[in-house]
């Protein structure tokens, strides 16, 4: 096993909370696609069939509303997972974009090659909770944030995540995550630094 293999077993274990062996064994299951920055990964009205790990990178989840703007949901970077996990589940279209902001590598895995991994063994059905259970708590994470937390907390909780990547990322993309205009966000790094 390479050495990139092998760091890439170990943080798949460590995020998704699994043994080596089963971290090994669900990497047989998964590929690696690189994208070039400001690449569109997913477009409008696609079919999330898979979902991904951000190995390195990051990425913004938006949304075009109804007057043609974009606005961007969610901010993902390193170990964060990707994808629209409604799509993923119900089999049905997306409104969601996915685009790369940096160079990003991502490990995908299928979903009928996790089915497939669940009916061999149940221990997988476990992970599938797993995975469940993270997509849930990052999209409860981003309501109580929009509706509990001003601007500036949610800069500072953005910060604290990833600040070497949060440097990186345009501040429009940065300022549509956080609901405020770049304008307002200038203010905030002004108060903050």
């Amino acid at each position: 096993m390479g050495v990139m293999t092998s760091a890439i077993q170990e943080k798949l274990a460590e995020t998704l909370q699994i043994s080596m062996e089963r971290a090994k064994e669900f990497l047989d299951i998964c590929y690696i696609i690189t994208y070039d920055k400001n690449k569109m990964i997913e477009p409008k009205n696609g079919v999330f069939d898979r979902l991904g790990l951000i190995l390195n990178g990051a990425v913004r989840i938006y949304y075009i509303n109804e007057k043609g703007e974009d606005i961007s949901y969610l901010l993902q970077v390193n170990n964060d997972v990707i994808g629209d996990y409604a799509s993923y589940i119900t089999g049905k279209k997306s409104m969601a974009v996915i685009q790369a902001l940096l160079k990003t590598e991502v490990l995908y895995f299928n979903k009928k090659d996790v089915e497939i991994l669940i009916q061999k063994d149940i221990f997988w059905l476990g992970l599938a909770k797993r995975i469940s259970d993270l997509a849930f708590l990052d999209a409860k994470q981003r309501l109580d944030e929009l509706f509990f937390y001003t601007p500036e907390e949610r800069y500072l909780n953005l910060l604290k995540k990833s600040p070497e990547i949060l440097n990186k990322i345009p501040q429009k993309y940065i300022s549509s995550y956080l609901g405020i205009t770049p304008q307002s966000l200038s203010r905030i790094r002004k108060r903050i630094y």
